[in-house]
């Protein structure tokens, strides 16, 4: 014959698993396993999801927005991967206010050494509407100032791209009324990054010249260097 303490206990244990079995009939989604503060929920078709808190996503919320209310300065980004700030191309500085191209902006006298002969000439380098990224190499070369050579056009300019404060590409481009083609590199398109050094800021950097009024077109790798006046 059963006790009455064993009879409230067993009593108390009814209630208990009945309680379970209400709470359970009235959430469908206890079973649900939501992390990062994610609570179980209905849908409209009986289905259960997780609501993610903001900043998580996925289907158990286990994926973290590591840019969530990160607020960068202005020209920069938030990169996903780590939750940093970092500046867009073309600028630098800790709030990346400085557009890195203005650290080339100057006159240089400029010498270049190609197979054909030493050539020296002046040129500035300016400001371009392309891009906050790209700079004006105008007086390039000295060919502007050869009207004979096939290119009236005086000054002579040529657009480079920045990659950071100390090294630029000039992408293969035909300077409007000039017959030759100008691109950073040798013939092969290697040793294309032109340098600047940050103590003396002069420059220097390798260029292919094709001139395509010849036929075949003809052509020749020069070494520039540019020092600041």
């Amino acid at each position: 014959m059963k006790t009455i303490k064993q009879m409230r206990f067993l009593f108390v244990l009814t209630m208990l698993f009945g309680f379970a079995a209400l709470f359970s009939s009235c959430d469908p989604c206890g079973d649900t396993e939501c992390l990062n503060g994610g609570e179980g929920k209905e849908d409209a078709n009986g289905n259960c999801f997780c609501d993610c808190p903001a900043g998580f996503s996925g289907a158990s919320c286990e994926v973290q927005d590591l840019c969530y209310n990160v607020q960068c300065p202005t020209n920069a980004e938030c990169d996903p991967t780590d939750g940093e700030c970092y500046c867009n191309p073309g600028y630098e500085g800790s709030d990346c206010n400085t557009q890195i191209r203005t650290k080339y902006f100057a006159s240089y006298n400029g010498q270049d050494v190609c197979p054909s002969g030493t050539y020296t000439y002046t040129c500035t380098i300016l400001t371009s509407a392309q891009g906050v990224e790209y700079f004006i190499i105008q007086g390039f070369g000295g060919f502007g100032n050869a009207p004979a050579d096939g290119c009236p056009a005086n000054p002579f300019n040529i657009v480079a791209k920045v990659v950071d404060s100390n090294r630029f590409l000039i992408a293969e481009q035909t300077p409007a009324a000039c017959n030759l083609r100008i691109r950073s590199g040798d013939a092969t398109g290697a040793d294309n990054l032109g340098l600047r050094d940050a103590n003396s800021g002069i420059i220097s950097f390798t260029y292919q010249v094709v001139f395509t009024d010849t036929n075949p077109p003809s052509g020749e790798v020069c070494d520039a260097v540019l020092t600041p006046l």
